[in-house]
């Protein structure tokens, strides 16, 4: 079982971006290149993309990259720490080597396309936090009227430090989402995680915890409510899997009109990993029992030292009881790096009681749950919360042929083999975008502003 990439929805577009260090907060640049692979030797491009730098500068996908800027590059990290330091406009000389002639393209770096839209205004704006300057992108109707105030839906993402800036994935579900809304009126907000996208932090999204990651979400809700054309008082949050944690311990913090989450967790972080380990292997994987059962044995000592312990991280990469876990590919550690997070996030998000955060808040609540998603791979999680909530309005549903990404499909077998062949592409929906998660939070929504008439006595 490869765990360290079946866990939770990664979504990493096949593009490199980096942060302008611009007085204003500019766009990233996009070179638009994903490697075919990439050695000691050297970088083949793999695929372009298109509208970017390097479909401009006329690159081929099997075209080599010998150097950037006089830079030799002999491993696609190099070339991502280049263009870190670099900005849309900055002048760009390419080395390649195609059919084995030797090639010097030159032109500018290209900023990254912006979302559009055909229904709603797309408006690309910043939240000032801490030293952070975080990007983000508002849909607002363009039914609104001037003068007019909007409710508005907080779209809260996952767990990695992807970008939700949807401009290269014109198709992709989360566009496809943000339009569901838009049509129905509302203002639709997201923001980027520190340092993400063109985000401009002291730190990454892969050094901060939980808590910082969470504050940073929390005072773009209030840049959000402050808006003059925002209706205070009817903004909504749209959590997605991890997303749904941080929902209720921001309502926890700001009032807000209802929670919305899409294939979240209940439990605590330690236990849901367990989960993973010892049924997702054997319901989705085909693992066997048995041999699910050894591998969770086989983890536990370490997610007790990482999860459940305040041990300094050297001392449990070294613990003897974690060695025969990190000798395994059961656990993507890397440096202080665990699931492409911090180690810190995990160990800060398990510390949180989030049953007791749903007892407390007395926001309505929607929990979604597809009963293809094989992240959070048990329905009776959504119906956990909706027990714990003190709202009578919460419910929850599950949602037949939905998956984890906002995709439908007729069965498990078809999903499956989409995912074993590489048709899965949440970035290009195709036909496979499922709008009724989107249509059932609305219908929800909807349901909240209808009061019944008291009985008369």
């Amino acid at each position: 079982m490869r765990f360290s990439l079946r866990l939770l929805l990664g979504l990493i577009p096949l593009v490199l971006g980096s942060t302008s260090g611009a007085l204003a907060l500019s766009r990233s640049p996009l070179l638009g290149i994903a490697p075919a692979s990439s050695s000691q030797d050297l970088v083949t491009i793999g695929s372009i993309a298109p509208n970017s730098t390097a479909a401009a500068l006329g690159l081929l996908p099997e075209d080599k990259l010998l150097s950037l800027n006089n830079v030799s590059i002999t491993h696609f990290d190099q070339l991502l720490t280049l263009l870190s330091t670099m900005n849309s406009g900055d002048p760009l000389t390419l080395q390649i080597r195609r059919n084995n002639k030797s090639l010097t393209l030159q032109g500018q770096l290209l900023p990254k396309p912006y979302e559009v839209s055909e229904v709603a205004y797309v408006s690309y704006e910043e939240v000032k936090f801490n030293g952070h300057r975080l990007r983000s992108i508002v849909h607002t109707p363009k039914t609104l009227k001037p003068g007019e105030k909007a409710p508005a839906i907080f779209y809260l993402q996952g767990y990695t430090c992807g970008s939700i800036d949807m401009g290269l994935f014109p198709n992709s579900t989360l566009t496809q989402l943000v339009q569901q809304f838009s049509e129905a009126g509302f203002i639709v907000y997201r923001v980027e995680k520190p340092g993400v996208g063109d985000s401009q932090s002291p730190q990454h999204c892969s050094e901060i915890n939980f808590t910082a990651e969470s504050d940073a979400f929390i005072q773009a809700l209030r840049e959000l409510k402050g808006r003059e054309n925002v209706n205070a008082n009817k903004v909504y949050l749209w959590g997605h899997s991890l997303g749904v944690l941080h929902s209720v311990n921001i309502a926890n913090q700001e009032k807000v009109a209802g929670i919305i989450g899409y294939g979240g967790v209940f439990k605590p972080w330690y236990d849901y990993l367990l989960d993973i380990y010892r049924h997702q292997s054997v319901r989705h994987f085909s693992v066997p029992p048995k041999q699910a059962e050894s591998n969770t044995r086989l983890v536990q000592p370490f997610l007790d030292l990482w999860l459940n312990s305040n041990t300094p991280w050297s001392e449990v990469l070294l613990a003897e009881d974690a060695q025969a876990a990190l000798e395994t590919d059961l656990l993507p550690v890397q440096n202080e790096q665990v699931f492409s997070r911090h180690f810190s996030f995990f160990r800060d998000m398990n510390r949180y009681d989030f049953a007791t955060l749903w007892r407390q808040v007395a926001t309505p609540v929607l929990m979604l749950h597809g009963s293809l998603d094989i992240q959070a791979i048990d329905s009776q999680w959504a119906f956990d919360i909706v027990k714990a909530s003190s709202s009578p309005q919460s419910t929850a549903q599950v949602i037949d042929g939905a998956e984890h990404a906002l995709l439908r499909y007729q069965s498990a077998q078809q999903y499956g083999a989409a995912r074993e062949q590489g048709e899965f592409n949440p970035m290009d929906a195709s036909k496979h975008f499922d709008p009724r998660i989107g249509e059932e939070t609305l219908d929800w929504i909807q349901s909240l502003r209808w009061k019944p008439l008291l009985p008369v006595i």
